[in-house]
């Protein structure tokens, strides 16, 4: 629009005519009446400034001083911004500032489903995203996108490349299936390391019929073939031999099941405890928490099947997440 409308408004190259200083074109007698009125307007409802187009401003953001004493999930979208920008100019290693940011984060409300994509589209009228209330999915994914960003901009383009296949928002290119659709969708920034640990592995195999789930969820009707699945798993049987290969950062995936099948039902993060113990970081009710890796194995001993495991692609650490354009 912008192309035609200079192309509609401009003249030909080469011409003659004189340009007219603005202050001597010809003006309706009384030209300046709307903008008298507008600013008449604003000042009426307690703008700050005459035509200011924005009707609500965000309050300044709080100092850094005090944000490094505040919950992650107690800041507003301009101090994230704020914080991100010195945390990203401060410490270097991306998985770093993943754990802290984590931890900063932990006590945060759980809230499943919290998401959705509104006002892109109408069929989830959930908001793109929340700092105050999460699920273990969003959880990681904000993290992460936090983590890789030196600023709100980076941080929300970030986070919709992980959520959506190809950056692209809406609910049928969503990551539904996390075997499926977020881990293959998510190569660009993960690498399967389940095979890489040192332990024999199971098959976990699954039918994924998108185009049902889409219908029975949503209403919505897309054409997605059946699609069936196979990936692997590490049998919790085998977690402990695993344990000393895991790095900070890496995404836990927790394989749940009923009778023969088998599924990812839950995702976190792996962190390591002060003297070195395996700890799992995720958003479950009521909060986000902080335990032992072990310790959730064994307390969910009969329903927890195993793990599979995804590790960043630290050589994208070179890379600023912060200039990210949609």
């Amino acid at each position: 629009a912008a192309a035609g409308a200079a192309r509609a408004g401009g003249g030909a190259r080469g011409g003659t005519r004189e340009r007219v200083p603005r202050t001597q074109e010809a003006r309706p007698a009384d030209w300046a009446a709307p903008r008298r009125a507008a600013e008449e307007e604003s000042a009426r409802v307690g703008r700050t400034r005459g035509l200011d187009p924005v009707v609500q401003h965000l309050p300044a953001p709080r100092s850094l001083e005090l944000l490094a004493k505040t919950p992650l999930y107690e800041f507003r979208e301009n101090e994230v911004d704020l914080y991100l920008r010195d945390l990203h100019g401060r410490v270097g290693d991306p998985r770093a500032r993943l754990v802290h940011l984590a931890r900063k984060n932990l006590g945060q409300a759980y809230e499943i489903f919290c998401l959705g994509e509104w006002p892109f589209e109408t069929y989830d009228p959930d908001p793109l995203y929340t700092i105050d209330r999460g699920d273990c999915v969003t959880f990681v994914e904000q993290m992460y996108a936090m983590a890789l960003s030196s600023g709100w901009e980076g941080f929300f383009s970030t986070l919709m490349r992980i959520r959506y296949k190809d950056g692209r928002i809406g609910v049928a290119t969503r990551n539904h299936y996390t075997e499926a659709d977020w881990n293959p969708n998510n190569a660009w920034l993960f690498t399967d390391v389940t095979d890489k640990l040192g332990v024999e592995t199971v098959p976990l195999r699954m039918t994924v019929d998108r185009a049902r789930m889409l219908k029975k969820q949503f209403g919505l009707e897309v054409a997605i073939p059946r699609e069936k699945f196979e990936t692997r798993f590490v049998p919790v049987a085998r977690l402990d031999a695993v344990s000393p290969a895991l790095e900070e950062g890496d995404v836990v995936e927790v394989v749940k099941g009923s009778g023969s099948g088998r599924w990812v039902g839950h995702v976190g993060l792996f962190v390591r405890g002060p003297n070195g113990e395996p700890h799992f970081l995720h958003s479950t009710s009521p909060r986000v928490k902080e335990e032992s890796l072990t310790g959730y194995a064994r307390r969910y001993e009969g329903k927890v099947f195993g793990f599979k495991f995804l590790r960043y692609k630290s050589p994208l650490s070179t890379f600023d997440f912060g200039s990210t354009r949609r």
